[in-house]
């Protein structure tokens, strides 16, 4: 993401944090800024566009710090708590604005965010889903959506209390506490060989988050959108937009995703900044490492 777009995200988070999302116009945020509309327009087609690429923003951080913490070497289960106590900690601290944007939802949420918080949600429920397989195994993945419903429950009811309320509560003994509950549901599923409650898996409620491809193409064309304007010597350039258009093939053109295609050409983009958070994103939507 270049300099000027980071910064008009960060100029309209503060503005819509002091004024409201509503109450905030693009005007607003150029002259802020000191640009003229023109150049807004050049990073984001409406402010509907800018507010889902704020979210975006947020997202990404937090998924950066989550797989910063997946990525240490640590037991499955100390992995999880420090993944537990990183989300409390991100949205305590980010409380203005959350309470801000609920506060309007009624009003700014449009078709286009309702996406974009069913699609993450969907990657936080598999983010949890693969963190309840790695600590109790295989044998729970029939009980693997009842689990993750009763973790997300608790975890949102203390969501509420800390971050809507301003309850301070300590974060360690809070992530231990909701680990033990999973762990009595796990028994209660595994041990007494009780059957499970629902008979559906993640994919099942999230059908738009449902097809990989579906997600990875608007990916991909942002990609092939930000080399297009990247400051890049011209065969580095044409080189790499190569390499996305043919992985925009093998999805346009495959009915599966192939994820060691991805895996093998996403090395081509390591040291492109710009292109981190979109990397990322498609390393997550198939759960891939890259060589």
């Amino acid at each position: 993401m270049k300099q000027k777009k980071k910064d008009l995200i960060k100029i309209a988070i503060k503005l819509f944090a002091r004024k409201g999302i509503q109450a905030t116009s693009v005007q607003d945020i150029v002259s802020e800024y000191g640009i003229s509309k023109g150049s807004f327009y050049h990073y984001f087609s409406s402010k509907d566009e800018l507010l889902v690429d704020i979210f975006q923003y947020y997202f990404d951080h937090i998924l950066r710090l989550l797989k910063n913490a997946e990525q240490e070497d640590l037991r499955p289960r100390d992995k999880f708590k420090k993944q537990i106590i990183i989300q409390f900690d991100f949205f305590i601290k980010h409380r203005d604005f959350i309470m801000m944007v609920l506060r309007e939802q009624n009003h700014s949420i449009n078709e286009e965010l309702r996406k974009f918080f069913e699609k993450n949600q969907y990657e936080i429920y598999k983010y949890c889903e693969k963190n309840i397989l790695s600590i109790y195994g295989e044998d729970v993945k029939p009980y693997i959506f009842d689990t993750v419903l009763v973790y997300e429950g608790i975890r949102n009811a203390y969501m509420g209390i800390t971050v809507f309320k301003g309850v301070n509560v300590d974060l360690d003994q809070l992530s231990e506490f909701i680990l033990k509950q999973i762990d009595h549901v796990v028994r209660h599923f595994l041990e007494k060989k009780n059957p499970p409650i629902t008979h559906v898996n993640i994919e099942d409620m999230f059908p738009r988050c449902k097809k990989k491809k579906e997600q990875l193409l608007p990916i991909l064309m942002n990609m092939k959108r930000t080399l297009e304007q990247a400051d890049l010597h011209t065969e580095k350039k044409k080189e790499l937009i190569d390499v996305v258009q043919f992985l925009l093939n093998e999805v346009e053109q495959r009915e599966e995703v192939k994820s060691y295609v991805f895996r093998g050409m996403l090395v081509h983009f390591k040291d492109i900044s710009a292109l981190k958070a979109d990397v990322d994103r498609i390393v997550n939507i198939l759960d891939i490492k890259l060589l």
